[in-house]
């Protein structure tokens, strides 16, 4: 019965895929007759599925003709995609140079949901390294590569990924003012350094890429071995970090002369993360 069951999902996944790829350049619009016929379904299951991507909006309905087109659910992830293939071809070089100069892995991370994304990474040459996977996920709470997006999350959001927010390590910090004094920091100056709390022996420091809408892109991060991190490779990393975030935020129209605050970084959040100090 489960065998079944996991059988008519799939197929019902793959019959989903098939009704958005009848929808190719020289298709704009297609009716529900027109659809159950190039999918080959029944034209009652194609009903049932054509509904179900209906209310997710990756179509819509036009009233008027009853014929469907892709919805902007599909732009989105379009967008999303190629927005996440420039972050590469951008940041890639600037990741090699971090690595180079300081010798450990560096990192981009996305958001995606309640969590950060590993979406592309530099690896350190040496064989006991921070390597983590394309794809992995990560909390925001915990680890210098979350608190950018920390940072410039709502004040409702932040309050309730703070409330979540669990000892990882002996040194995870989980005080909801010691956390917003970090995140000020991170406006402030540019980056946040984080020591054990996501893995105990491994320390992190992360800047923020901005668009010119002050919308966070983006953590870059360089991440290796806590008895690696030497005040001259840890200072090193407090400079070019907030360097090199002030030139890739730049590419994406980040202009710092219009910044009126004393902060290199001011996120929508910043007065409540100030509120939050007193």
């Amino acid at each position: 019965m489960q065998t079944k069951q996991t059988e008519s999902g799939t197929q019902a996944i793959q019959r989903a895929l098939s009704i958005l790829n009848c929808f190719v350049r020289e298709t704009d619009s297609l009716s529900l007759a027109k659809i159950s016929k190039l999918v080959g379904i029944p034209y009652s299951t194609a009903s049932r599925i054509v509904g179900i991507l209906e209310q997710e909006s990756f179509l819509i309905r036009d009233k008027h003709t009853k014929r469907y087109s892709l919805g902007r659910r599909i732009y989105v992830l379009g967008y999303c995609a190629k927005q996440s293939d420039f972050l590469r071809k951008v940041i890639y070089s600037y990741l090699q140079k971090l690595r180079d100069e300081f010798e450990e892995t560096a990192v981009i991370y996305i958001r995606e949901d309640n969590y950060r994304v590993c979406l592309e990474k530099v690896s350190a040459f040496h064989s006991f390294k921070f390597s983590p996977a394309i794809g992995s996920r990560y909390v925001l709470w915990a680890g210098a590569g979350g608190r950018g997006f920390l940072a410039y999350a709502s004040p409702q959001e932040q309050d309730s990924f703070i409330n979540d927010s669990r000892n990882l390590t002996t040194f995870t910090n989980t005080d909801k003012k010691s956390i917003m004094k970090e995140l000020y920091n991170l406006c402030k100056n540019g980056y946040a350094y984080c020591v054990n709390e996501y893995q105990e022996g491994f320390s992190s420091i992360s800047g923020p890429i901005i668009d010119g809408d002050n919308n966070l892109l983006c953590t870059i991060a360089v991440t290796g071995p806590t008895s690696r991190f030497t005040p001259s490779i840890i200072n090193g990393l407090k400079t070019r970090i907030p360097e090199y975030c002030l030139e890739i935020s730049s590419t994406f129209g980040w202009n710092a002369e219009t910044n009126q605050t004393n902060c290199l970084f001011p996120s929508p959040s910043l007065d409540y993360i100030m509120q939050c100090l007193n």
